[in-house]
């Protein structure tokens, strides 16, 4: 008896489920396989669930409405924008990161003059020291914190609709993820190397 072979789409050269015509076969590891029932139990749920459905015809929208006989014409943020109003949404945070709080409060600009509230939480915002968090000071780094955390919960208690992440630390994303009561987008994911 051989040994199970993990669920994953790294070696596939057939894409049949989005390429069905393809005369390649699909690994022994593809998902479509390995998790046929998941595949059916989760397709059942994304049209049973009002919520589930609503977000999944605003996506359609977009990509329908974004693009023209020249390919895909919107930006992000303007996708974001029509997403946020497909869903009616009012009220969208941004969680900041304190090395791009210039391009946080642009966004925010270009967000209120489509019409959408904004509040936007800066990932230091408190001024939480290091040591508070117990961790070791850094040399040459600051002795503040990142607090996605604080960021989550602020925009909680603001009730806002959709939350977007503006260059959040990995890790810090992670959290601010999980915390996060609205749905999360990321806009800008920071990369140090490549800038």
């Amino acid at each position: 008896m051989g040994r199970p072979v993990n669920a994953t789409c790294v070696g596939c050269e057939a894409y049949k489920c989005h390429y069905p015509e393809s005369k390649l076969s699909v690994p022994g590891s593809c998902p479509r396989r390995q998790y046929a029932k998941v595949i059916k139990e989760t397709v059942e749920k994304s049209r049973k669930d009002r919520e589930i459905l609503r977000v999944n015809i605003a996506c359609e929208e977009v990509l329908k409405r974004g693009s023209d006989s020249q390919g895909y014409q919107w930006t992000r943020i303007r996708e974001l924008i029509e997403y946020a109003r497909g869903l009616r949404y009012k009220k969208i945070g941004i969680a900041g990161c304190v090395g791009l709080m210039e391009e946080s409060k642009l966004l925010a600009r270009i967000l209120t003059e489509a019409g959408l509230q904004v509040v936007l939480v800066g990932c230091m915002a408190g001024g939480a020291t290091r040591a508070k968090f117990g961790l070791r000071e850094r040399k040459g780094g600051s002795h503040f914190a990142c607090n996605p955390i604080m960021q989550a919960e602020v925009l909680n208690r603001e009730k806002t609709d959709l939350n977007v992440m503006v260059g959040l630390c990995l890790g810090h994303d992670v959290l601010f993820i999980k915390y996060s009561e609205a749905g999360v987008t990321p806009l800008i994911v920071k990369d140090r190397v490549t800038g």
